[in-house]
C-alpha cells in the first residue's frame, strides 16, 4: 500500500509536469465507473427532454470531462481524492454541455490510446472552474454538521427513482450513496458547503422514501 501511495505521488508529480502517460496511468482505473456514470446521468437528462443529452455519448461526455482534468490538474485540490475530483468534474462537465446549443458542442471520445488534445474542446469567458471552495479543506472537518446521513446498506436505488430529483439533490445522493464518496467530497464535488450537500443527501432520500410509501399504499 505504502509503495502504491508513492508510486500514485511521483505519477501525479509528474502529471503536474505536463508527462501525460503519468496522467493516463492515475487516471485509467476510474474509466469504467466514469463511464457507468455518464450512462446513468445522460439517461436522466434524456428522461428530463433536455436534447443536447441526445446528442452526447458517455464516451464523449468522459473524453470532455479527462480533458478539463488534464487542463485544470493544477487546481485539483491536494485533500481531495482524484477519483472524486473526476466524478465531480465531469458532473459540472456535463451540465456546460447541457446548457450549449449543438452547434457550439464538439466532443472528443476517450481513447488511452491517443494523446490528450492541449486544451477543452470548448469554454467561454466564465470559468469552469468558479464555485465554492474554502481556504483549507481540512478544516471542512470543523464545521461538519452533526446530522449528516450515514450510507445505508438497505438505501437500495432504483435508478428511475432518482429521475424526479432536482440534479445538484440527484448527484448529491448518488455520489454518496452509490459512489460512497464523503460528504465532504460530495460538497467539493456539487460546488456547495458541508452543510447543504447533507441537506441535499436528506432531501433526496425523504423524496424517494415518501414516493415509495405512496406507491405501496
Amino acid at each position: 500500500m505504502e509503495k502504491h501511495d508513492h508510486r500514485h505521488r511521483e505519477d501525479w508529480q509528474a502529471a503536474l509536469d505536463g508527462d501525460r502517460a503519468a496522467f493516463n496511468r492515475l487516471v485509467e482505473p476510474f474509466l469504467e465507473e466514469l463511464l457507468t456514470a455518464a450512462r446513468r446521468d445522460l439517461g436522466y437528462h434524456r428522461f428530463r427532454g433536455e436534447p443536447a443529452a441526445r446528442d452526447i455519448t458517455p464516451e464523449e461526455l468522459v473524453g470532455e470531462t479527462l480533458l478539463r482534468a488534464w487542463a485544470s490538474r493544477k487546481e485539483r485540490p491536494e485533500g481531495v481524492s482524484l477519483r472524486a475530483w473526476l466524478l465531480g468534474t465531469q458532473h459540472r462537465v456535463l451540465r456546460k454541455l447541457i446548457e450549449r446549443p449543438r452547434w457550439e458542442r464538439d466532443l472528443w471520445a476517450i481513447s488511452l490510446e491517443e494523446p490528450l488534445p492541449p486544451e477543452p474542446l470548448y469554454d467561454d469567458e466564465e470559468s469552469f472552474w468558479e464555485w465554492y471552495q474554502p481556504d483549507d479543506l481540512e478544516k471542512w472537518e470543523d464545521v461538519f454538521p452533526d446530522n449528516v446521513p450515514n450510507p445505508e446498506e438497505d438505501f437500495l436505488l432504483k435508478e428511475i427513482e432518482t429521475y424526479p430529483l432536482a440534479v445538484d439533490e440527484r448527484q448529491a445522493l448518488l455520489l454518496y450513496e452509490e459512489h460512497k464518496l464523503t460528504m465532504i467530497e460530495v460538497a467539493y464535488a456539487l460546488g456547495v458547503t458541508v452543510e447543504r450537500a447533507a441537506e441535499m443527501v436528506r432531501n433526496a432520500r425523504r423524496r424517494i422514501r415518501d414516493e415509495r410509501a405512496r406507491q405501496n399504499a
